[in-house]
């Protein structure tokens, strides 16, 4: 999935800073509809010209459009904006008519994709407040919002008003709207105000909400850390109670909510969030137990995040992969047959066996892609070749893709007393020339276009 993303002018910002100077007038009325001429404002140069054309297009056909959620609030705190929702009152057939290249996706919440080349502007119809949910089970829902036994949003196609959508988004300063008509920001939940607070708050009662869509917690502790503010005690209350619920979420929605944890430039602060409200071992199961084990597993985990956050806010690559690796190597490292310092080192196959042990044992918690499993296999098999007091074909070793990663994971053992310093200076000498994965790929996707030469004319 791509989104539409700001062209990169630099290094990316980090979080709001301390001091958030909105211009917002204390004496602003949380509950008005319109922010008054003198409050706050987004300008249309502010937004990405294919926004703009799409907000036009809404417009011209006579219907409301405008730009809601992180985006309005992003520009607002004077951050870059990831990407940028357009919400309409037009349908989603509706929006297909209106511009060249539309893709209409989603079953759970229907969608429309703008095309723009390889990027895309989304584009979603205001939601209802809906009435009673159909039955999950068996019944006709139509454009009913369908509910599964334990809350769970399981279809949510009922359209309404801006006025009823603000009730379907989750956080107060998510739900502040940018209207294209006459470029003013609207705010029914108060959303203004908490920014100015630096405060959290859910829409609507908490475990409520919590129920509808458990990776509302996850986002909780990623607000929290990207904005740098406090979660309401009312919200933060049941999360610790329900983190239980994360359990029957698909995968993929759990890493792709990991990855923007993690891979946003705040890994720090949304890890110690996690802590805070009882996530972390509901994704990760294994650490606790590695944890009350190895004593240096805490500065092992902090310096791997510390790292990545200060790659990404240099402009630089940052892998969830690699985290990954980071986070199961405890679990790995405990298994029988590996455990460093009681005897013979394990070998390659041992610690692949032993990885796969792993993600095979766990009832619960965030498990790999099958690609990113593939890989993670090998950055951490390869950490007994690169332990080895012989290493054999060493420049074959450090011209893998995965030497880097391998190499990365190499360093921070250190940290926990596994590795030797001789051998992490013996190995830094040869990553200096050892090629990234993306330059291996572009390597052999040259060599690929290379080999397809012209046939000659009149050629046998």
């Amino acid at each position: 999935m791509r989104y539409y993303r700001q062209p990169k002018t630099g290094a990316p910002q980090g979080r709001a800073a301390k001091s958030l100077k909105l211009g917002v007038s204390p004496s602003i009325e949380t509950t008005a509809l319109k922010i008054p001429s003198g409050e706050p404002r987004i300008h249309s140069r502010q937004l990405p010209s294919n926004v703009i054309t799409v907000l036009r297009g809404l417009h011209r056909a006579g219907h409301r459009a405008c730009v809601v959620g992180g985006g309005v609030r992003d520009l607002l705190l004077n951050l870059r904006p990831k990407d940028f929702d357009v919400v309409t009152d037009a349908r989603p057939e509706e929006v297909k008519k209106l511009f060249r290249r539309v893709l209409l996706i989603g079953r759970r919440f229907r969608l429309a994709h703008v095309m723009f080349g390889r990027e895309y502007i989304e584009v979603a119809t205001f939601r209802g407040s809906g009435a009673e949910p159909a039955d999950a089970e068996g019944a006709d829902a139509g454009d009913a919002v369908v509910k599964g036994a334990h809350g769970r949003i399981l279809r949510d196609n009922r359209f309404g008003s801006l006025e009823e959508d603000v009730m379907r988004r989750d956080f107060t300063v998510n739900a502040l709207y940018w209207d294209y008509a006459d470029g003013r920001i609207i705010d029914h939940s108060g959303g203004l105000d908490d920014i100015r607070r630096r405060r959290l708050r859910l829409i609507g009662e908490p475990q409520l909400r919590y129920k509808e869509d458990p990776v509302r917690m996850l986002r909780a502790a990623r607000f929290a850390a990207k904005l740098d503010c406090a979660l309401d005690k009312r919200c933060a209350a049941p999360i610790p109670k329900m983190a239980r619920l994360l359990r029957s979420e698909p995968p993929a929605r759990l890493l792709e909510e990991v990855r923007k944890l993690f891979l946003s430039g705040h890994a720090v602060a949304s890890f110690a969030q996690l802590q805070q409200f009882g996530l972390l071992y509901e994704l990760f199961p294994f650490l606790k137990a590695w944890a009350d084990a190895q004593p240096r597993a805490e500065a092992f985990l902090h310096e791997a995040l510390e790292t990545t956050d200060r790659r990404l806010n240099e402009g630089s690559h940052a892998s969830l992969m690699f985290l990954m690796c980071v986070f199961f190597w405890g679990a790995v490292s405990m298994s029988p047959g590996i455990a460093y310092g009681s005897g013979k080192p394990p070998r390659h196959g041992q610690i692949a066996e032993a990885f796969r042990a792993v993600v095979r044992g766990m009832e619960f918690g965030l498990k790999p892609t099958r690609k990113m499993q593939a890989d993670m296999e090998e950055v951490l098999a390869r950490q007994a070749t690169l332990q080895s007091d012989q290493p054999r074909r060493a420049r074959q070793v450090s011209g893998s893709p995965l030497f880097r990663p391998a190499y990365r994971l190499l360093c921070l053992r250190e940290r926990l007393g596994e590795v030797d310093e001789e051998r992490v200076r013996y190995w830094r000498k040869r990553a200096g020339t050892a090629p990234s994965r993306s330059w291996s790929k572009r390597r052999k996707a040259n060599a690929g276009r290379a080999a397809k030469r012209p046939r000659k004319e009149g050629g046998g």
